[in-house]
């Protein structure tokens, strides 16, 4: 099979990206790789100066690699990197190889003008996402069929192995820039007698009042970042209450740590935290419940320790990297044989 994939970083020999995590029966795939890696400090409209002209350029670039050698089928890891392209397939009138996006998400730009991606969607084949809420959401607003969403666990490599955690500090973590409701995780902590370290873009604070016990630290290299996560008590992860998911990747990087999890109850979040289990989800908006969430474990150690064995557990059965390669990888299967039989009834 030969496979054109998109990605947001760069890929370079020996390294294979998902096939890294698949069977030997799909290491004679010939795969080119293709990537973007703009800074992401800006939200929203922002993004059209430094972001989003990047990943219409890949797009561009696929077009072009399309035009001088032949694929089986095009992959791209989320939306921004296979979006764009979808676009200009559509307005061109490109259909194949098969584009499949994975973890697709319709959110930020893209979700304001519905009508125009429902145009570039024209261009995409198939889509798989992270929790099952999400296929008639999708289905529905861009007027996809639902055969053509596949949900596949988000999986992601043991980034915390061989790392021992820093006993010398005593700490609450919480991570990420996208749909964070950092305001409510603030009105729940203020004031507890524990440090909260917080890694996020200083956009994602905008207005806010930082508690005195809370730490801001800017995006930092995946080791350091392992080291923290480690090393912290628990993990905190404030999001607001989308349609699509959110979070999915704090989620499953601190259930691979052995964290237990405090979370909002979003529409995809009960697909990952098993409430009470591997940690607890509350309400949206309520720092309340954040806060007695946050108490119960710093007041429980052994309900925290157990926590967040049950969410490591948890990691090794559905959200490896080996699950989540194995899942995209049947999917762009069956989307390609699926071209080829239609193609040769044709």
């Amino acid at each position: 099979m030969r496979v054109l994939c998109l990605v947001d970083g760069p890929v370079v020999p020996p390294d294979r990206w998902m096939w890294n995590h698949l069977p030997q029966s799909a290491q004679a795939d010939e795969v080119e790789f293709l990537w973007a890696s703009p800074a992401d400090r800006f939200p929203k409209w922002g993004k059209l100066i430094s972001y989003y002209p990047q990943y219409l350029m890949l797009g561009i670039r696929a077009i072009q690699a399309c035009r001088r050698k032949r694929f089986d089928v095009i992959t791209a890891w989320e939306s921004k990197t296979g979006f764009l392209l979808g676009s200009l397939r559509s307005v061109l009138g490109v259909h194949t190889p098969p584009l499949v996006i994975f973890a697709f998400s319709f959110k930020g730009i893209a979700a304001s003008v519905p009508a125009v991606s429902r145009l570039a969607m024209r261009g995409i084949d198939h889509i798989t996402v992270l929790s099952p809420e999400e296929v008639n959401y999708y289905s529905q607003i861009l007027h996809f069929s639902t055969h053509k969403i596949t949900v596949c666990q988000f999986g992601w490599h043991d980034l915390c192995k061989g790392i021992s955690p820093v006993i010398s500090d005593d700490f609450i973590f919480s991570y990420g820039r996208s749909y964070r409701d950092y305001g409510t995780l603030f009105d729940a902590i203020d004031g507890l007698r524990i440090k909260v370290v917080v890694n996020t873009r200083r956009f994602a604070l905008k207005n806010l009042k930082i508690p005195s016990n809370v730490i801001i630290n800017e995006m930092m290299p995946e080791r350091e970042y392992a080291q923290l996560l480690v090393s912290a008590r628990f993990l905190v992860l404030p999001l607001l209450d989308t349609r699509h998911a959110a979070g999915e990747s704090a989620i499953v990087q601190a259930m691979a740590a052995g964290k237990a999890i405090i979370a909002t109850r979003t529409h995809s979040t009960p697909y990952y935290i098993e409430d009470g289990v591997t940690g607890i989800l509350t309400p949206p908006n309520d720092a309340v419940a954040m806060r007695d969430a946050c108490i119960y474990l710093l007041n429980n150690p052994d309900v925290c320790v157990a926590m967040g064995i049950k969410s490591r557990q948890r990691y090794e059965a559905l959200y490896t990297s080996e699950h989540a390669a194995q899942c995209q990888y049947s999917v762009m299967q069956r989307v390609m044989y699926q071209t080829q039989m239609t193609a040769s009834v044709n």
